[in-house]
């Protein structure tokens, strides 16, 4: 199916969904000890949700069906139909459909709609939603035609002041022609090895149990030729990626941005785990091929373990959830610094649970051990685990 957009009529979202503020709950004071609940804030990606938190006494979570908008921030605008129960952070409104005729395919449409449409008009730290959302916030849809081509006015104007209807069906339609076939996963969201004892693991210092490199470029290289290096900087998106280059690129430029013909220390080998030290700190992602880095990267190289995708999974996410510890003023610049962080991680343990003890101490001063084929097992386990691909 084609889209004729030109045909399009103008929609305030307004007029499409009841528009409320949502719970404006903070991060910071939510509870995870029996977590249920989707946590909704500004994240532009996994849905706009940040994590899953306990049942508030007294506050009833918004129901699966409805779509979300954050409102402002870096990503404002993202906009996503919520799968599961949810609350909503600051700053991100909530939209419930005015009929029942706006399916979750249609909110699949319009939510695409809205992003792009924020992407062009709105913009952070001037022109954010907050106060367009609810009043002169438009969108185009596709519009009920009689046989003739001629437009079906709706006398009670419901969706439009000229009396437009969107044409729901052809969404609908248009939706579905797009063969998305769901991802399916042969595991089961009951398995008994999905359990997570974290009141049982042990302190690790960074240090301990990788080597720590920092990023290289204080200035990115500047551009001449198309490149498949990836370059990596402060970011959350695109697993840290932000631009590519070329080989040449990389070795006619050093960290300041001057010439220098050379490698030296440019190209970090893939298989690690690197994080950002600055701006967006503390997202970590897994890096499987050899890149380029700003001074915002620290990368991490596993000690005395080879790392592969499923443990970097589980040690990627561990990491990235010690983001508040990095706020403000306390930003990981240094290496040495951040080298001497704490990670709690499972350990290994005997058949009583006694911890294992390595008289060698390589990993702590305890003897602790980090059990590597349990962290693997875990993200392997998971519901789309065994859609991952090994190295």
């Amino acid at each position: 199916m084609s889209l004729d957009t030109e045909s399009w009529k103008t929609f305030y979202i307004k007029d499409l969904y009841v528009i409320s503020a949502g719970n404006k709950l903070d991060r910071v004071n939510m509870t995870e000890y029996d977590p249920c609940v989707n946590f909704v804030t500004r994240l532009s990606y996994n849905n706009g949700v940040d994590a899953k938190v306990d049942l508030i006494e007294g506050v009833e979570p918004f129901k699966p069906g409805l779509v979300t908008v954050a409102l402002g921030g870096s990503y404002l605008g993202s906009c996503f139909v919520q799968e599961e129960a949810f609350y909503t952070a600051q700053n991100v409104a909530v939209l419930e459909n005015r009929t029942p005729e706006m399916t979750h395919a249609v909110n699949l449409f319009i939510s695409t709609l809205v992003r792009f449409e924020s992407k062009v008009k709105y913009y952070a730290f001037g022109r954010e939603l907050n106060t367009h959302i609810g009043t002169d916030f438009t969108i185009r849809l596709p519009i009920q035609k009689s046989k003739d081509g001629t437009p079906i006015i709706d006398e009670s104007k419901k969706f439009s002041g000229k009396g437009y209807i969107p044409d729901w069906e052809w969404i609908e339609n248009y939706v579905s022609s797009l063969h998305v076939k769901p991802l399916a996963t042969k595991n089961s969201s009951k398995d008994s090895t999905n359990i997570l004892d974290v009141e049982n693991w042990c302190e690790f210092v960074f240090n301990r149990i990788f080597t720590l490199r920092g990023g290289y470029y204080n200035k990115k290289p500047e551009h001449s030729e198309i490149g498949r290096i990836p370059f990596l900087a402060s970011t959350e998106l695109n697993n840290g990626v932000t631009e590519y280059y070329s080989l040449y690129d990389i070795k006619s430029w050093n960290k300041l941005g001057a010439v220098d013909d050379t490698l030296d220390g440019k190209i970090y080998p893939g298989n690690c785990i690197a994080v950002t030290v600055n701006g967006s700190v503390c997202n970590a992602f897994y890096q499987p091929d050899e890149f380029t880095c700003s001074h915002d990267i620290t990368v991490l190289y596993l000690k005395d373990h080879t790392l592969n995708v499923y443990l970097a999974m589980f040690l990627c996410t561990i990491i990235t959830q010690e983001k508040y510890r990095w706020s403000y003023g306390r930003k990981p610049h240094d290496v040495k610094k951040f080298g001497e962080s704490i990670v709690k991680l499972p350990i290994k343990r005997n058949h009583d649970g006694t911890p294992i003890i390595d008289e060698k101490k390589t990993y702590s001063d305890m003897g602790y051990l980090p059990n590597w084929e349990y962290m693997e097992n875990y993200i392997s386990n998971l519901p789309y685990g065994d859609r991952i691909n090994s190295i």
